[in-house]
């Protein structure tokens, strides 16, 4: 059995809720939850059914014959301070109001209150603080794979609510000891140009970063926020959602417009990389196809209006963001 060990710390916010539903914890199950996702997007190129069996193989699963889990995670958290303060202000002009851009990508996590304004239903962990994860592999073999996944989710991803709007980063300080940059490059060449039919790194991802870092995480994260709200906004004029509610279902305008599709993950990931306390924004395009398995749509024309929607808002992402060469 082999042991890696993970010293990591909290770049952004992370919203992540223990057994109670309220108080914010750091748990196996997220971290592994996390790691299955990032897992199946380094092998979009699978089969459903292959896919479903290999990652069993590997993280365990409920079905018949499938086996327990060959990578055990434990996680010390050091007392990680939580908070409910509001977070620095970045504000934007929405019709007649400003907003707090880090609110409008945070939105679910708080109530607006009369007289306080946001405030945050639950506390949320601080960044600045360390944890370490331990991961025992019962098969050697997959070390250099398990190792991989966690590079990949602390590069692109994060852990618990909202991460896909930046929330939930972290860096990797050290591996086994050994510290250096631990963020992965990713390159087109080893991936197919066949569309996924989920979320998964192909030839068809791109990647978009700040053209400048910042001093702290909610400047580099407020300049994603703004890129995104103002390419989203740009996809079509006002009061119109035909192709917006492509981005992310549903969008319910009223109680007499709403989309027409039901809920659908966004194919964007926002995240934020620190390196020598310089803080750098990242979102990453995964394109998939669009109503794979979903009853009462057809793929191939959803998927085809599903791509025109997304060009248009990357051709504005370009707008405000450098994209990185893949």
């Amino acid at each position: 059995m082999e042991k890696v060990t993970f010293e990591c710390e909290v770049v952004t916010p992370m919203f992540l809720a223990g057994a109670d539903g309220k108080t914010p914890e750091l748990r196996p199950p997220s971290i592994k939850g996390a790691m299955r996702f990032w897992w199946r997007a380094m092998n979009g190129h699978l089969s459903i059914e292959d896919l479903k069996k290999d990652e069993a193989e590997i993280f365990g699963g409920s079905g018949e014959n499938m086996g327990r889990s060959k990578v055990g995670i434990k996680v010390d958290t050091f007392n990680l301070k939580k908070s409910k303060k509001k977070f620095p202000s970045h504000p934007i002009q929405v019709k007649n109001f400003n907003i707090n851009i880090l609110d409008y990508l945070a939105y679910g996590t708080y109530q607006y209150k009369k007289g306080e304004g946001n405030v945050f239903i639950r506390e949320y962990i601080e960044p600045g603080q360390k944890f370490t994860v331990n991961i025992s592999i019962v098969n050697n073999e997959l070390e250099e794979d398990i190792i991989g996944v966690f590079q990949l989710l602390s590069t692109f991803g994060g852990l618990g609510s909202r991460s896909r709007n930046g929330f939930g980063s972290f860096v990797i300080l050290s591996i086994n000891g050994s510290s250096k940059s631990f963020y992965v490059n990713i390159k087109k060449d080893r991936f197919s140009s066949k569309l996924p039919k989920f979320s998964a790194f192909s030839k068809n991802m791109r990647l978009w970063k700040t053209k400048q870092s910042y001093d702290s995480w909610d400047k580099a994260l407020a300049e994603l926020g703004k890129a995104y709200r103002y390419a989203r906004e740009k996809i079509e004029s006002k009061h119109h959602y035909e192709k917006r509610q492509y981005i992310g279902a549903p969008i319910i305008v009223n109680k007499k417009q709403k989309s027409k599709l039901d809920r659908h993950a966004k194919p964007y990931f926002m995240s934020i990389h620190r390196e020598n306390n310089e803080y750098v924004g990242y979102i990453l395009y995964l394109p998939s196809e669009y109503a794979h398995g979903m009853e009462g749509l057809n793929n191939f024309k959803e998927t085809k209006r599903f791509e025109d929607a997304c060009n248009c808002l990357n051709e504005h992402l370009t707008e405000k963001l450098e994209e990185v060469s893949l």
